[in-house]
């Protein structure tokens, strides 16, 4: 510990502790459904809508999206499951906490934390409409769809703190 004894520097960054926290990932995969119920199974949660050679969306039986029935069954959308995406994530946490000592035994903490440092706005969820898709006009480069978002993550954050340990 003579470090803590040797020059002004030293000292005054000695008993500093950062700790950073990276997250990363990418976005989050979700159903389009048309909120219609246009298969005719009584639920209007689960009838996806059909894929236009434009890549717009529309519900199966409108004028242009295709038949409502085909060899007598009602149609079913022609997009497949999970086609929606919401848009990455990106959050840099950071916590610094300097220690105080007092004698041998007793040290005070004092702990200041910021989540969400950059303050990037990180989408929590999508419409899952196919309106909302098609007015958001939005694609990822797989092939997949974005939406309008509806929900975010928590803005840039503080929170302050101290720890006595005895």
């Amino acid at each position: 510990m003579s470090w803590r004894n040797g020059n002004t520097w030293a000292k005054i960054l000695s008993d500093f502790t950062i700790a950073p926290i990276i997250e990363l990932s990418s976005g989050r995969p979700f159903n389009i459904i048309t909120n219609v119920d246009a298969n005719n199974d009584q639920s209007s949660q689960t009838d996806r809508p059909n894929l236009l050679d434009d890549g717009t969306l529309c519900v199966p039986g409108t004028p242009g999206c295709g038949p409502l029935i085909i060899d007598g069954r009602f149609a079913t959308g022609s997009l497949g499951r999970n086609m929606g995406l919401t848009h990455g994530f990106a959050s840099v946490d950071m916590r610094v906490t300097r220690a105080f000592r007092f004698g041998e035994r007793f040290r005070l903490d004092i702990i200041g934390e910021v989540f969400n440092l950059f303050n990037r706005f990180n989408e929590a969820s999508a419409s899952p409409f196919f309106t909302d898709v098609n007015a958001f006009g939005e694609r990822a480069g797989n092939g997949r769809y974005f939406s309008r978002p509806t929900a975010a993550y928590d803005p840039r954050q503080f929170q302050f703190g101290a720890k006595f340990n005895f």
